[in-house]
């Protein structure tokens, strides 16, 4: 796993600069952002088990719920594919509903979970939020960015092709972003070749859940 010191070695080598580490850290943390937010990189869920007909859920502390994406159930352990139940979200000024679907809403620092015919017990509930990438800074350069190594490649384009714009290099900056598109489009293209075909019209949150390579339950 690559450090953001050698990241930054890798840069200079790829493209004689004379930029300084601050300036280059500038680009790499902004790229960073754009990459969780366009690869749609989540923080790992958090989790917790039902109690019987119980429909409040406190969050931990610091837990922040506008970054909340999808909510699931799992309904059964099966091997190798255990089924997996989206969860609704409603607001709570928002009386229209389906009453044969589970739905959540947000009170306070909590959850309030409905479940048709009351919660179960022991359900594992999985809730899946975006993931903001720490800051990079010449303090932690030994440490490697939070992006996954499989993209890293993809950071170190989006760092080049930033400096060639700001050296309003036209050659470079095209060479860099041709290849960084290329591979943004290869990433995107794979992960929707994992998504299964459905015989039936499906909404765009389960194509989205079917990305992270659970099974969703149609409602």
């Amino acid at each position: 796993m690559a450090t953001a010191s050698s990241l930054l070695n890798s840069i200079n080598l790829m493209y004689r600069n004379s930029y300084s580490t601050a300036d280059k850290l500038v680009w790499m943390n902004e790229e960073q952002r754009e990459l969780f937010d366009l690869l749609e990189i989540d923080s790992e869920p958090y989790a917790f088990v039902t109690v019987q007909d119980n429909n409040y859920y406190p969050f931990p502390a610091g837990f922040d719920v506008t970054k909340i994406k999808v909510v699931t159930m799992q309904i059964t352990n099966s091997s190798p594919n255990p089924t997996f139940q989206e969860v609704t979200p409603k607001q709570n000024d928002d009386n229209v509903f389906a009453d044969n679907c589970p739905w959540y809403t947000i009170v306070s620092d909590a959850m309030f979970l409905s479940y048709p015919g009351g919660v179960p017990d022991a359900v594992a509930v999985y809730i899946y939020c975006d993931a903001d990438p720490a800051e990079i800074t010449e303090v932690n350069l030994n440490l490697s960015p939070d992006i996954p190594v499989k993209y890293q490649e993809i950071l170190k384009l989006g760092v080049l092709k930033r400096m060639a714009s700001a050296r309003k290099d036209i050659v470079m900056h095209n060479n860099y972003d041709a290849e960084y598109q290329e591979k943004i489009s290869d990433v995107l293209w794979l992960r929707k070749l994992k998504e299964p075909e459905f015989t039936q019209p499906t909404s765009p949150t389960t194509f989205r859940n079917h990305s992270r390579g659970y099974v969703i339950n149609g409602w």
